[in-house]
């Protein structure tokens, strides 16, 4: 759940124990490090919306759920660095002004941000490092309300808003400093308040009914924010001309590919390189550009299979594949064997790290079960970059490893064509009033649903596909 429809603000500064008629829970005040929430627990934010973390973030600290929830991190001694520990999530910190900031959104589903006296906002920060925050009412459309460091530190958004507005998400970013070499480099979140109204809060007391959107069938996709720069990079060694499936593991490949190019959203830099044949055989075959989808999937039908796997090789050349280009960087590697030039893959990620590239690499190990080393190897390369390994056995796993970097959206309107709700596929749905509703699908070609109806306390559920011709839906 992310957001409640229709919430109506009613009555004066009389009461210090708030009732939520909705939840049916009385809310008592709280007090953590000084700081007094009438609302109590549910002031603070209570969802991860996308987490990106910049350099140098080691595990556990970058665990974004650290930051839900009241602070946890108030009186417990650090374990392994200076103001930091598991119960906070890090942000890391930019190599250069130009890089990419680590930046964490949260919503809350229980509570608003709105502007009332002192300070509405505290950000519970446990290294003191500087974080600039923004807030925004729809996840989309951000104002900034200052930079601040502190256990807490407090924001008073008046400046900066109406008294009128409501807020139900919170981005928070890193500020470039000195080069920080600690494990939890960056500012670390333990949780982010919001103070709410000090008066009597009533939500209607309507019973509200639920809308879920759900992946299903051969689509599955993640709730990450999507990356703006990606370099695709393909085994393309004689084993990838293995029979598999009726076809082979290049066949395969290319039609998983060419499918997960379809629903890349516009405006993304998209790139391809290819590696098989002699140790020296690797070839950037269309470079990181704007996206052109059918330029891009007619070079990858294009491949051709056959020679060695100089996988090292490859991501030393990746490294002058983003020429110009700024910010937080992904390298999708897709292969199914190790490096068979003799050469170490995992170095060679380690060194596009230490020349100051900001990327991560997420590994797609594709058939490599049964073979001895290939899945440890492939996967130390997406660990040291903090990227993912995904163990792919078969054309249904290997749509899904790929698709998982796409951040599909939906919107939702009412009766009266005017939005509701603003949400990722596969993310908690909204609560809405009974009524019939238009929910759009932000996929290429949009998919519309018209009619879609929510009764009082029930869920409705609509399951979204992915087929040849673009997504269907099937609700209920």
């Amino acid at each position: 759940m992310r957001s409640k429809y229709r919430e109506l603000i009613i009555g004066a500064m009389v009461l210090l124990m708030l009732s939520i008629v909705a939840s049916g829970v009385a809310a008592q005040p709280t007090t953590y490090a000084g700081v007094t929430f009438p609302l109590g627990d549910i002031s603070f934010a209570d969802l991860v919306i996308s987490y990106v973390a910049a350099s140098c973030v080691d595990q556990p600290y970058a665990n974004p759920s650290a930051a839900l929830g009241p602070p946890d991190c108030y009186g417990n001694e650090c374990k392994r660095c200076s103001g930091c520990d598991p119960c906070a999530v890090a942000l890391g910190f930019r190599l250069s002004e130009i890089d990419a900031r680590g930046n964490l959104v949260l919503g809350f589903t229980d509570n608003v941000l709105r502007d009332v006296a002192g300070d509405d906002l505290f950000v519970y920060i446990t290294n003191d490092k500087m974080c600039r925050v923004e807030i925004s009412t729809d996840g989309s459309n951000y104002i900034f309300v200052g930079e601040v460091s502190g256990y807490p530190a407090g924001i008073d958004i008046a400046p900066f808003v109406s008294s009128d507005q409501t807020f139900r998400y919170v981005r928070l970013s890193d500020v470039p400093a000195d080069e920080d070499a600690s494990l939890c480099p960056g500012p670390s979140i333990d949780a982010v308040g919001a103070m709410g109204d000090p008066v009597a809060v009533q939500v209607r007391g309507e019973v509200f009914g639920s809308l879920e959107l759900l992946p299903a069938g051969t689509l599955a996709l993640s709730v990450g924010e999507a990356p703006q720069k990606l370099l695709i990079i393909l085994d393309t060694s004689s084993s990838m001309g293995e029979s598999f499936e009726g076809s082979t593991k290049i066949s395969v490949a290319k039609q998983v590919l060419a499918d997960m190019i379809s629903d890349l959203p516009d405006g993304m830099n998209v790139g391809l390189r290819v590696f098989g044949g002699s140790c020296g055989s690797s070839k950037l075959m269309f470079p990181v550009a704007p996206l052109d989808r059918a330029a891009l999937q007619a070079t990858i039908q294009a491949v051709t299979e056959g020679g060695r796997t100089p996988l090292a090789y490859t991501l030393e050349q990746a490294k002058d594949d983003f020429p110009n280009i700024t910010g937080k960087k992904l390298i999708l590697l897709v292969s199914d064997g190790i490096d068979t030039c003799r050469e170490d893959p995992v170095k060679a990620a380690k060194t596009l790290l230490a020349a100051g590239h900001d990327l991560q690499i997420d590994v797609v190990g594709f058939d490599v079960a049964g073979q001895d080393g290939t899945a440890d190897e492939l996967r130390k390369i997406s660990d040291a970059t903090h990227g993912t390994y995904y163990a792919a056995q078969s054309s249904e796993q290997l749509r899904t490893a790929l698709q998982s970097i796409i951040r599909v959206r939906y919107q939702v309107f009412d009766a009266q064509g005017v939005k509701v709700f603003d949400g990722v596929l596969g993310e908690a749905g909204p609560q809405l009033p009974p009524g019939s509703y238009r929910v759009v699908l932000l996929s290429n070609p949009p998919l519309v649903m018209e009619n879609v109806v929510v009764q009082s306390g029930e869920t409705t559920k609509i399951q979204v596909t992915r087929n040849e011709s673009g997504y269907s839906a099937d609700h209920n």
